[in-house]
């Protein structure tokens, strides 16, 4: 589910990679179509999910674009700065929802790929939308939301981005076999009662 909402009443929490950017917009730009929606809170218009889509739709004019708003204040709304808070809670973990607001509202934006958010919902659900379908208004200068950085900056950004998921791959692992063990020590529960009753 998602509404189509003015540009202007959404608020960038990131900075974003410009080499990123690039290869974003070209993927747009050549199938005419936007595969998922932004991911804001309702109450703020803070983006939660979907920076580089944000400044591709604020640099080629559009007016309306898909967001799917959500409350922010829902406690099964996490936040974290490594996938891996998904699964556990980190106290070395610096980024507070607090935070977040206070800087996407403030407009003292995270660096780019600062945050990880965590839905009570799958985020790629898929919308694909024409582009023809968005207003659209002239072109506008994006220069304040790119980070200044070079390719292999961003290139070393990703190989840690991929380390992430591989970590996060990891305790995915770990915690299968915790439940597998578990459904087995219950199976095996199961079978000792049978042999009593």
């Amino acid at each position: 589910m998602f509404n189509l909402i003015k540009i202007e009443e959404l608020k960038p929490l990131e900075m974003v990679f410009p080499n990123h950017l690039d290869n974003l917009s070209k993927m747009i730009l050549e199938s005419n179509v936007i595969q998922t929606p932004i991911i804001a809170d309702t109450n703020t218009g803070v983006i939660l999910d979907g920076s580089h889509r944000y400044v591709f739709f604020r640099k080629y004019g559009f007016i309306n674009v898909p967001v799917k708003l959500v409350d922010y204040n829902d406690e099964n709304i996490r936040v974290g700065s490594s996938l891996i808070h998904r699964h556990l809670v980190d106290e070395n973990n610096i980024i507070s929802k607090k935070e977040v607001i206070k800087r996407g509202v403030s407009g003292n934006l995270f660096p780019p790929r600062t945050t990880r958010h965590f839905f009570p919902f799958r985020k790629n659900e898929f919308i694909n939308i024409p582009l023809k379908e968005l207003e659209k208004n002239i072109p506008r200068d994006v220069s304040q939301f790119i980070a200044d950085v070079d390719i292999q900056y961003e290139i070393n950004h990703n190989r840690m981005f991929i380390k992430e998921i591989e970590h996060e791959f990891e305790e995915l692992i770990r915690y299968m076999e915790e439940v597998r063990q578990t459904k087995m020590y219950l199976l095996n529960q199961i079978e000792l009662m049978e042999t009593i009753k």
